[in-house]
């Protein structure tokens, strides 16, 4: 049984969620050859404050810009 977790910023529309879940979903059943019904994801949103990159927090980053 396949568990992919996926982390992304919080903020994503549930519509793009369900997109990258069935896409994911789907390249998962052709490269393993598994049902659909065995794959299982997990997304974590994460506040871009709680992201950080090169040490700097991602809600800084992004408004400095």
């Amino acid at each position: 049984m396949p568990h992919i977790e996926i982390n992304l910023w919080a903020g994503f529309d549930a519509k793009k969620k369900e997109i990258l879940i069935s896409r994911v979903t789907d390249t998962i059943v052709e490269v393993v050859d598994c049902p659909k019904e065995a794959v299982h994801i997990i997304i974590r949103e994460v506040r871009k404050e709680n992201w950080a990159h090169g040490g700097v927090q991602h809600s800084i980053q992004l408004k400095d810009r």
